[in-house]
């Protein structure tokens, strides 16, 4: 869990136990009960429920949306804000009467009211626009100065439209680790005499079509979309598992990728923390998922994980 849903949380219920001991007061004092009532019942929804609700929300809404916050910082200001103006509004109504006595009193009881006002106002901006639809995602576009090796980590499935193309030697893995790092696809096009392009044109239009699947390094090249036209007009699936040889893809699921290659645990634990791997959504999110509700780069995290799966000796079968 993030700092902050989890500092929500903990303040919540620290306001929880104290609106409950004020509770318990009332009861002992009913004399007092007209003084601090408005303390209990503050303490209690602005700060006990308000504080749970949003900790939990801030945690579990995008997780379970694949969408994140749109204002991440907003989540720290809102935390800040709506303490501020809890506790101004609770002390100036309990020392002085705040919100009727006048003056400067009531002129700081209204700003402590307007500044915990914000921070709700905060949280709805947050917390709506996560529940939204997610925009579907731009298909990459492939251009000629990318590295072949690049391409090729990002969409394995693009293996089929190298080697149709002519560019058998990229089925070798030793010729994907090497030369295929180093060497542009401009490069590559013009030392096998291939029109750079036409082939980017076939290239990008396999992969806006779906042909970006997975491909296991050195095996058979997947079908082209366009042989299959059926499935590629079906929706993809949420996600999908990976198996002993494959790449990672940003549609491959967080726990098969685990379960299958270990040592990628590093690369999350270095970017999302521990706590990913007691998450009982990691069985069906995808890696783009997690990327996106951690507001970080897609395909930074998919160079990372690959670049261990390259690494790692073969998994035993």
């Amino acid at each position: 869990m993030e700092n902050y849903p989890r500092w929500f949380i903990k303040a919540g219920l620290i306001y929880g136990l104290l609106g409950a001991l004020l509770g318990l007061g009332m009861a002992l004092a009913p004399a007092a009960a007209a003084r601090i009532r408005f303390v209990h019942i503050h303490f209690n929804l602005l700060g006990f429920m308000t504080m749970m609700v949003a900790g939990v929300a801030y945690h579990v809404l995008p997780r379970f949306n694949a969408r994140p916050v749109p204002w991440p910082e907003g989540v720290k200001y809102q935390f800040i804000l709506q303490n501020i103006g809890l506790l101004g509004m609770v002390f100036t109504h309990a020392a002085w009467g705040g919100s009727w006595r006048g003056g400067w009193v009531q002129g700081l009881f209204i700003a402590s009211t307007a500044t915990a006002g914000v921070a709700i106002a905060m949280m709805f901006y947050n917390l709506y626009f996560v529940l939204l639809p997610a925009k579907p995602p731009t298909p990459e576009r492939i251009t000629g100065e990318m590295k072949v090796g690049a391409v090729l980590g990002r969409h394995p499935g693009a293996m089929a439209v190298f080697i149709e193309s002519g560019f058998s030697a990229l089925a070798n893995p030793a010729a994907r680790n090497t030369l295929a790092k180093v060497v542009s696809i401009e490069q590559a096009c013009k030392k096998h005499g291939v029109d750079c392009g036409e082939f980017l044109g076939k290239l990008n239009r396999a992969l806006a079509q779906g042909a970006g699947g997975a491909a296991r390094p050195g095996g058979p090249p997947s079908a082209p979309a366009s042989r299959a036209p059926a499935e590629a007009a079906s929706p993809p699936p949420p996600g999908k598992p990976i198996h002993p040889g494959e790449c990672c893809e940003p549609d491959t699921l967080v726990g098969s990728l685990i379960k299958v290659y270990p040592k990628t645990m590093a690369v999350f634990e270095k970017h999302y923390g521990e706590g990913c791997f007691s998450c009982p959504g990691q069985a069906f999110e995808t890696v783009r998922q997690t990327a996106e509700m951690h507001n970080i780069d897609a395909v930074l995290i998919l160079d990372e994980l690959n670049g261990v799966i390259a690494q790692a000796s073969p998994p035993a079968p």
